[in-house]
């Protein structure tokens, strides 16, 4: 039974939720993404020039929001929206760019993230200039935020933030709440039973995390919003997990039918055929696996993560460096599913 260390924090919450959802916007929308997330052409005329004060690509930037909600802890969506008109401005600035992500501090230096903050032009230039920081998304993210005052730089996020909420996700807010609500109760349980290796990939569809000693927390947050997404980040001492709730169950309780139409989607693509061959010939890294298929990096890791969902690729690794394998479980099991589905009454 895990004790200690190795026990894992659930934590689910609308607040959560909400800053996925924008991040999920601002990205290229996942195919697999609820019915309830707006594309972001149906979003309001005004909800879209807000973003676009944020930058059209910036999805990245509210994912580093996610720390403020596990220190501030609001009940819901509305009391996050709340709490952070309360936060400093040039702490939120310094959430946004990130002086409390270890990787990043590694990557780009303490001390150039907190003048940065301060609005210190060259060390914006640097940060914007990092191929690393930021998952190499900085200048999508930052480009027009890193420029502002810090007064500025609030009052830029909290406006589409309120309109987002009020316009597109207070409505299904009472859904998700119970949504996530049940699946973190259901890991809760599971914190009794499984070490906390085995319980994140339970949670994850086969993610193995390798510790890192700086991040001895380790959050368990469960979303909606951009499956079939897992989001890794990190918050001070803590590595956060958002992993697509019940993701796991729904695989393990649909029928050969089911099955079948999650793997033909995952297989419904040749630069996803591409990554399988590539796979197996060995293990790689998602740069590794861009440059095979000739995508860009984000648009391969959005091709990745069908391929996990489907049980046919795992995922290994930290900060320090990540790395796909083919699943031969999965291939085992796709081969039993295309037997089963053809095999007569």
């Amino acid at each position: 039974m895990p004790t200690g260390r190795d026990r894992v924090e659930v934590r689910s919450g609308t607040a959560f939720e909400l800053l996925i959802a924008l991040y999920a916007v601002g990205s290229d929308r996942p195919q697999g993404a609820p019915a309830w997330l707006p594309d972001a052409s149906d979003l309001s005329a005004g909800l879209r020039r807000e973003l676009a004060r944020v930058g059209e690509e910036a999805g990245e930037l509210w994912l580093h929001l996610l720390g403020l909600v596990l220190e501030l802890q609001p009940a819901s969506a509305w009391k996050l929206v709340e709490r952070f008109a309360d936060v400093d401005a040039l702490e939120l600035r310094r959430h946004v760019l990130g002086v409390h992500v270890p990787a990043w501090r590694s990557v780009a230096g303490a001390e150039t993230l907190e003048a940065a903050a301060r609005g210190d032009a060259t060390a914006a230039d640097r940060l914007l200039a990092s191929e690393a920081y930021y998952a190499g998304r900085a200048r999508e993210s930052l480009e027009r935020i890193l420029p502002l005052s810090a007064t500025r730089t609030k009052r830029v996020l909290l406006a589409p933030l309120r309109r987002f909420l009020d316009e597109a996700f207070a409505a299904h807010e009472p859904a998700l709440a119970a949504l996530l609500e049940e699946d973190a109760a259901h890991r809760t349980d599971l914190t009794r039973l499984l070490t906390r290796e085995a319980l994140i990939a339970a949670a994850t569809n086969g993610y193995v995390y390798e510790p890192e000693p700086e991040l001895p927390r380790v959050v368990l947050v469960p979303h909606d919003a951009a499956r079939p997404w897992l989001l890794l980040c990190q918050h001070r001492d803590a590595r956060i997990i958002c992993y697509p709730a019940g993701g796991d169950r729904e695989l393990a309780e649909a029928d050969v039918s089911e099955r079948a139409l999650k793997l033909g989607t995952a297989l419904a693509d040749e630069r996803r055929v591409q990554i399988i061959r590539r796979l197996a010939a060995g293990e790689a890294t998602l740069a590794e696996l861009a440059e095979t298929t000739g995508l860009a990096k984000s648009t391969a890791h959005h091709h990745l993560a069908h391929l996990r969902a489907a049980g046919l690729v795992t995922l290994r690794g930290n900060a320090r460096g990540y790395w796909y394998a083919l699943r031969l479980e999965g291939v085992a099991e796709a081969r039993e599913l295309l037997g089963a589905l053809v095999a007569p009454g």
